[in-house]
């Protein structure tokens, strides 16, 4: 069988941190919002960690919003998925790998809803299989989740898992047996019995690490 890399979604494929500041710009400037809301927004989204319900409650709550939660989260919806871009160089790196004989999966944490920001960066038709962790009812780190990205895929679980999540990503693709390849985007890695078998700042450089 074909061996498989797979890929974290948010702060790996995709700059999860750069849409949602051009996302929050469009609804500060929607809602009338002095520029210091931007803090605000920021502190209480928590990177992306809480649920998109509970985030509009506090940040109407917060910014003295009138429009309701649910017609917010529609909004948002219908707006910050176009917010994403996929570098040139990602799609060619991806490429590469598929016409190298690799099976390609994107395993990502959250609701339903991260299909939407595949679908408008057109990355679908680079990959194989999809698991997202709402969907299957198991997230990452659990080895399930791989496994069940592998079945998708039709490929062994062999291979490389690339992730900016010590814990998700890392850890959860050492314990599946891959290769790993972190994103550090900052951050200092902290685990002193287990270290990524490489480190990398783009997919570009993560594909070039796969096939070397």
């Amino acid at each position: 069988m074909s061996r498989l890399a797979l890929f974290d979604l948010d702060d790996t494929l995709l700059d999860r941190e750069s849409a949602f500041r051009t996302w929050a710009c469009n609804f500060i400037d929607g809602h009338n919002l002095s520029e210091s809301s931007m803090e605000t927004i920021i502190r209480i989204d928590l990177e992306g960690d809480k649920p998109v319900l509970l985030f509009f409650a506090e940040l109407r709550e917060a910014l003295g919003i009138r429009t309701g939660v649910r017609e917010l989260v529609g909004q948002f919806w219908d707006i910050y998925p176009t917010c994403f871009t996929v570098p040139d160089s990602t799609y060619d790196a991806l490429k590469r790998l598929r016409l190298a004989g690799w099976k390609l999966g994107i395993v990502t944490n959250g609701p339903p809803t991260q299909w939407k920001k595949v679908e408008a960066v057109n990355l679908l038709p680079y990959f194989d299989g999809f698991c997202i962790s709402e969907e299957i009812g198991i997230r990452k780190p659990d080895i399930g989740i791989f496994i069940e990205v592998a079945e998708r895929c039709g490929a062994a679980l062999d291979g490389w898992m690339v992730g900016d999540s010590a814990d998700a990503d890392i850890v959860g693709g050492h314990e599946a047996g891959l290769q790993t390849i972190w994103f550090p985007r900052g951050q200092v890695w902290e685990k002193n019995w287990l270290v990524p078998d490489a480190i990398a700042a783009s997919i570009a450089e993560a594909v070039e690490t796969i096939l070397g």
